[in-house]
């Protein structure tokens, strides 16, 4: 399939190419009603139908266009204050962590992403850094330069898994659920600005991949929209109950699938 002469999904059948528009349906689904979440089943599904490097950057492109229309809410719910001093270490590090990304295999990014996901669900479902929140708030000036360098090298790295670690942070100063979810979508919606220029430069951003991000945007904004709609009708229980569930189900298919790929 051409556009212009730009091959667009290559060497891919109809069926497959539907398949991907599923995916991401399902996927941006999912990010509707957490706010993020959607980057997991993109890599995992995409790499059933494309090469694992050019999962990461459709996913990537597709997550930044399809999130415009949740930064209203990130920018007039999120805690602000606590977003800016994270992203003055994230963003360094995002550098870092995308030259990195151009040096490991797909199968070794697929494991390492599922790893850190299910690590970051399973201290928060037993609320292993609970004991720990006065500390982390006494001591902001130091755990957050520590939690943002991380989570910066995650997102360069690999993107799926870096929300999710952060997460555990933001629980510590916002509990309750929708100033939670609204600070993470502030929170992504830099990095993913961030990130995708930095890939851009480094070579990794092809007019094939914009042309596709394009081409399956409506299916993620519609998709998106409704599962903001779902939101709404979550209690604070379910809502946690339930984004733990889908990540963690992400994170074992990408474990699954680097395993797979590297057997």
């Amino acid at each position: 399939m051409e556009i212009a002469g730009i091959p667009i999904f290559p060497e891919m059948t109809g069926l497959e190419i539907a398949a991907l528009a599923a995916i991401y349906a399902s996927a941006f689904l999912i990010k509707g009603v957490f706010g993020f979440g959607a980057v997991p089943l993109l890599i995992v599904g995409g790499t059933f139908v494309v090469e694992a490097h050019h999962a990461v950057v459709l996913a990537a492109i597709s997550n930044l266009m399809t999130h415009v229309q949740l930064m209203p809410n990130g920018i007039r719910h999120g805690r602000k204050p606590l977003v800016l001093k994270l992203a003055i270490f994230v963003l360094p590090a995002i550098i870092l962590g995308v030259w990195i990304f151009g040096r490991l295999s797909g199968p070794n990014l697929s494991v390492l992403a599922g790893a850190i996901i299910l690590m970051s669900m399973a201290m928060d479902q037993f609320r292993l850094l609970d004991p720990l929140h006065p500390l982390v708030r006494r001591h902001q000036g130091i755990v957050g330069p520590v939690f943002g360098t991380v989570t910066g090298l995650i997102a360069g790295v690999v993107g799926a898994a870096s929300i999710a670690f952060v997460s555990l942070y933001i629980r510590a100063f916002v509990p309750g659920r929708q100033e939670f979810r609204s600070t993470l979508i502030l929170l992504i919606g830099i990095v993913l600005m961030w990130r995708i220029s930095v890939l851009g430069v480094s070579g990794h951003v092809t007019t094939t991949i914009m042309i596709e991000a394009a081409l399956l945007l409506p299916i993620g904004l519609v998709a998106g929209y409704l599962g903001s709609r779902v939101t709404d009708r979550l209690s604070d229980g379910d809502y946690f109950t339930w984004y733990r569930a889908a990540l963690s189900f992400g994170a074992l298919l990408m474990i699954y699938r680097g395993l797979s790929g590297a057997a």
